[in-house]
């Protein structure tokens, strides 16, 4: 879907409830913001992006954070020369991980499915899913905002933590978009399962800060294209998860 002059999103990628990604066509070449959750998914990507700029090449992949869904594909790229850039927290996590986050999601999703009841006991569902995966580090981290200039264009990359400490949000000054990953869910509830009270109160404060920017449009890490007003929604199922998980607290003191 294409949002401005030469700025791209892709919505509902492989994904239980849809993945997004999207990517930024620049003098210089291309950035990719997030690669989908499989190959596949990486090779829908790349055919966009090879209709839309033949020829150009693909300079960055941002990665919005550390989880399969969003980086999975991204070994596709970095075989044509791209450089990554990420938060230090996710090369952390993947350093730690290695190989073996492929095979945890593999085996992972085989007991999801075999447990559904969709697949029949034995079937490798897990590793046809995500055949010719391959986790690959980021060359660059970010601990702090900074941005980014590639052909002419404006790359803020923001630390928003909250639905995991190493999170990023993307955003166009010049285009008024913001590619926000898991720190805006549209039509969904946020994902808070991965953190804490404390997280949570992180994560309240990244969406404060982001409510400051002037955006016209936002491409959430799940769901529909949104305004600002999405982030009121989360702002309020955070805010009410806290009250909730404190009056639970006060019982349990009782």
């Amino acid at each position: 879907m294409r949002l401005a002059d030469n700025v791209y999103a892709l919505l509902d990628l492989a994904h239980p409830i849809g993945v997004n990604a999207g990517f930024v066509v620049t003098d210089e070449g291309v950035v990719i913001i997030d690669t989908g959750w499989t190959h596949s998914s990486a090779l829908t990507i790349l055919g966009f992006i090879e209709t839309a700029a033949p020829g150009k090449p693909i300079k960055w992949i941002i990665l919005t954070e550390h989880h399969s869904d969003h980086i999975f594909g991204a070994h596709v790229f970095k075989a044509r020369g791209a450089q990554i850039i990420a938060h230090r927290h996710t090369k952390e996590f993947l350093e730690s991980k290695g190989k073996d986050y492929v095979e945890e999601m593999i085996k992972s999703r085989n007991k999801l499915w075999q447990e559904m009841a969709t697949m029949p006991q034995g079937y490798d569902f897990g590793r046809t899913f995500f055949q010719k995966v391959e986790l690959v580090l980021p060359d660059r981290t970010i601990d702090e905002i900074i941005d980014i200039h590639v052909g002419g264009e404006e790359l803020r990359l923001i630390p928003t933590p909250g639905h995991l400490t190493g999170c990023i949000s993307v955003y166009l000054p010049q285009r008024k978009i913001l590619f926000a990953g898991d720190t805006i869910y549209s039509g969904y509830s946020p994902t808070t399962r991965f953190g804490d009270e404390r997280l949570w109160r992180e994560w309240i404060r990244s969406l404060e800060r982001l409510k400051e920017l002037e955006i016209e449009v936002i491409v959430p890490g799940h769901g529909p294209l949104c305004d600002k007003s999405e982030i009121e929604k989360n702002l309020k199922y955070l805010a009410k998860l806290l009250e909730d998980e404190s009056n639970d607290d006060e019982k349990r003191q009782r």
